[in-house]
């Protein structure tokens, strides 16, 4: 039976109490156990008791996308009611990046389950899922939404929004990108997204890094050339980078520059764009234009620079960071630390756990 506004309104509220609760005891959980011992297998996950959670995906290089779904695979090893099991298309990738390359066998399918409790979705998932459960699913399927991109009527993604599904997007502008511009079938949640610090090294003292700028272009490499060759002709050091990295290469790059000029997607926007919080994280000073999935938390002149996505924009905002005096560089350092500490993991996994513990009112 569908569940009236009330109820729903109950559960968004258990959620934000939930987060609410973790924020007071982060630091008591931090104090007793360091980032770098924050689990990520439980130790009872093949009790016979928990409910299957089918995962599926097509993995053809790393992304932060499939980053983001590796964490909600581990969140549900925390559940004490479901276990995961993922399915993996014959042309995926195992590259040494592959997030799941060192996982146990035993959670890794042949083939899809035939009649799994829950279904997890993203992206192009869909096309993999068989048609039964498509139109009016018997059993509640979650569908994370990481990118405005679905709300395009001309995205092969867009279709899918018309199968119904318990959708989380990962950032508030999501949902209202989503809720203005496509009709949804189903339930919309936010739950922002989460950045696991025990990937991150440690910071860099300011004096201790490169005294250049970085500019990730990975997914603007002509802007990208474009912002080097100006900044190039006023005498300034730069890096650019255009080409995948080891995630450990990528953070070790981001903690050893000053400032980093981060590119994300110009004609499709994000969904959230986790790199501009990994920045703030190893104490880089980030300018990350306006992505529309960044706006949230990434506050210009608080904890980092976000002007305007053009070229002459994100010059004047590179001349300005450079222009700041040593305490407010320090200052917004401080506030960027904060904010990259207050998108964990810790309180993603409690949301989405939320969620699981109330599927079936909400489904």
């Amino acid at each position: 039976m569908p569940l009236s506004s009330s109820q729903l309104q109950k559960i968004r509220d258990q959620l934000e109490r939930s987060q609410s609760w973790l924020q007071e005891i982060q630091s008591e959980i931090e104090s007793c156990q360091s980032q770098s011992t924050l689990p990520f297998s439980s130790p009872a996950l093949t009790k016979p008791s928990r409910q299957s959670i089918l995962f599926y995906r097509d993995y053809g290089g790393f992304t932060g996308g499939h980053l983001k779904v590796w964490d909600y695979f581990n969140h549900v090893t925390f559940s004490q009611n479901y276990s995961p099991s993922i399915y993996f298309t014959p042309q995926s990738s195992w590259d040494k990046n592959n997030p799941w390359l060192n996982l146990e066998q035993s959670f890794i399918l042949s083939q899809p389950l035939e009649y799994p409790d829950l279904i997890f979705m993203e992206g192009l998932d869909w096309q993999l899922l068989d048609e039964r459960y498509k139109h009016n699913s018997p059993i509640p399927i979650i569908n994370l939404i990481q990118s405005v991109r679905h709300a395009y009527p001309d995205n092969p993604r867009y279709p899918f929004l018309q199968y119904k599904a318990i959708r989380i997007c990962v950032s508030p502008e999501i949902k209202q990108y989503l809720e203005i511009q496509a009709k949804v079938n189903g339930e919309l949640l936010v739950i922002p997204c989460g950045l696991d610090r025990t990937q991150i090294p440690e910071s860099l003292d300011w004096e201790q890094k490169d005294d250049h700028i970085l500019i990730a272009a990975l997914k603007e490499p002509e802007l990208g050339q474009t912002l080097k060759i100006e900044l190039e002709k006023i005498g300034k050091k730069v890096e650019l980078l255009t080409a995948q990295l080891t995630r450990t290469e990528y953070l070790d790059k981001l903690n050893r520059a000053r400032i980093t000029v981060f590119l994300p997607n110009q004609k499709e926007g994000e969904g959230f764009y986790l790199p501009a919080l990994e920045g703030m994280a190893v104490g880089t000073l980030v300018i990350c234009p306006d992505c529309i999935g960044n706006r949230s938390f990434c506050i210009s002149g608080y904890n980092c620079f976000r002007p305007h996505y053009r070229v002459e924009s994100l010059l004047n905002a590179i001349q300005q960071a450079l222009q700041y005096s040593q305490s407010q560089v320090q200052e917004i350092l401080t506030h960027a630390k904060q904010t990259a500490n207050e998108h964990n993991l810790l309180k993603e996994r409690q949301a989405f756990l939320e969620v699981l513990d109330n599927i079936r009112e909400i489904w």
